[in-house]
């Protein structure tokens, strides 16, 4: 009974999600009228009053409202654009080199704000129109900065789904933040070597710049680039916690803005109140997630699909198979928390039986949740790729397409060697 009631309960938030409704509201609304189906109006007010409000009063949650104000505060800097000026200076006259300072931007970006959706839509303004004025085709530009950009932003730290997903699954922050970093950095690595091998192969206007204007374009970045350095010191080395890391982030991210004089008071709080907003967005997200999660422990739905699944048979590796499927194919039509939030409660638990470690867990369940953001029909990275940049949306898909083969390649090897992500969280902690 309580396994038919669970599954009429799913099935009707993917009627919510379908419609349209936001998931934040779909989950709580789903996961509200299954306690009280299953359990009473009274159950209820108390799982609010309790369970409810404990899973969004942690100390851990500070840190996603610091590295979102980090992130903006450096926008506001205009610091993108200094970083992707500067690497153009230093590597723009080699083969591919508007590409790949394009790349490399886009993960020191990612590094800077920790968001998907914000490294695309600033990386698009600034990476596009500079590609194609030295030859590349607008599809090839957009499909670049669409499918590495968001990619490289979720890997390299500080990434806000890792944070999420180490406090909902009570796993170190800051070991899932140095995970990412190898794989980050081998994913630009990758893309790299492939836009270089396609530059070889076509004629580009070749950049030169003298010596004096690379390091002058340094003159504005050097100083972020010793805060994101501190910050991941203070995480890999264990001085701090990753919510004293976030916070020694922002407020360094608020003195260099204002000694450069690229900050006012208005940029100030135009930060603010764009933290605060994102920050309640992804609250009322792990809201509603946890209602619904408490809704599907106690239908006890969870423990079934597990228990079916482990007496299938089928070798580990087949499992984790069908579970990266599940994923590429969640991720066309969910966004990458709300993918990741509902199906943990009940996939985690099935790894970790299966023996696979849940730091490696965790950067590949992002990584191929990425990768949905850059896939039809959702793709928003796409989106906001076409609309950022004014390139057709259908080129944008065509033009991402060769990338994300080099984002599977990434999965592939993390897979085959598991060392790739782990080498790093277990060497510094």
């Amino acid at each position: 009974m309580k396994k038919m009631m669970a599954l009429s309960f799913i099935i009707l938030l993917l009627i919510l999600l379908f419609t349209g409704m936001p998931v934040a509201f779909a989950l709580i609304t789903v996961g509200a009228l299954g306690i009280i189906f299953n359990s009473g109006f009274d159950i209820l007010l108390s799982v609010i009053s309790t369970t409810v409000f404990r899973s969004v009063n942690s100390f851990s949650f500070i840190t996603i409202p610091l590295f979102i104000l980090m992130a903006e505060l450096i926008s506001r800097s205009r610091i993108a654009e200094d970083l992707f000026d500067a690497l153009r200076k230093w590597i723009g006259q080699l083969p591919g080199g508007i590409g790949v300072t394009t790349v490399f931007s886009s993960a020191g970006f990612g590094a800077l704000s920790g968001s998907s959706l914000a490294a695309t839509s600033i990386m698009s303004k600034i990476a596009i129109p500079q590609m194609i004025r030295v030859g590349y085709k607008d599809t090839f530009s957009a499909g670049l900065v669409a499918s590495s950009t968001g990619t490289l932003a979720v890997m390299i730290p500080p990434s806000i789904p890792l944070i999420i997903y180490g406090i909902q699954t009570e796993t170190s922050i800051g070991q899932l933040l140095i995970a990412g970093i190898v794989p980050g950095l081998l994913l630009a690595l990758l893309l790299s070597i492939y836009v270089t091998v396609a530059a070889l192969r076509s004629d580009r206007v070749v950049e030169k710049f003298t010596w004096k204007e690379r390091f002058q374009s340094i003159t504005y970045i050097w100083p972020i680039a010793l805060l994101i350095i501190a910050v991941l010191l203070v995480i890999y080395t264990g001085i701090g916690t990753s919510t004293e890391a976030a916070a020694i982030g922002a407020l360094g991210a608020l003195i260099i803005g204002v000694l450069a004089k690229r900050l006012n008071g208005r940029l100030i709080v135009e930060s603010l109140l764009i933290t605060v907003r994102q920050t309640s967005m992804l609250f009322f997200i792990v809201v509603g997630a946890y209602l619904f999660s408490y809704f599907i422990t106690m239908t006890r739905i969870g423990v079934y699909i597990v228990d079916t699944i482990e007496a299938s048979n089928l070798s580990p590796i087949t499992i984790l198979l069908l579970v990266i499927l599940l994923y590429l194919v969640l991720g066309c039509f969910l966004d990458l928390l709300s993918a990741m939030l509902l199906t943990l409660p009940v996939v985690l638990p099935l790894m970790m039986g299966l023996g696979y470690d849940p730091i490696w867990f965790g950067i590949l369940v992002v990584l191929l949740l990425e990768i949905g953001l850059v896939t039809p029909p959702l793709g928003i990275n796409l989106f906001i790729t076409s609309s950022s940049s004014g390139v057709p949306i259908h080129k944008v898909f065509y033009g991402s397409a060769p990338f994300l083969l080099v984002i599977m390649l990434v999965v592939i090897l993390i897979i085959l060697f598991p060392q790739l992500v782990l080498f790093l969280p277990n060497s510094s902690f």
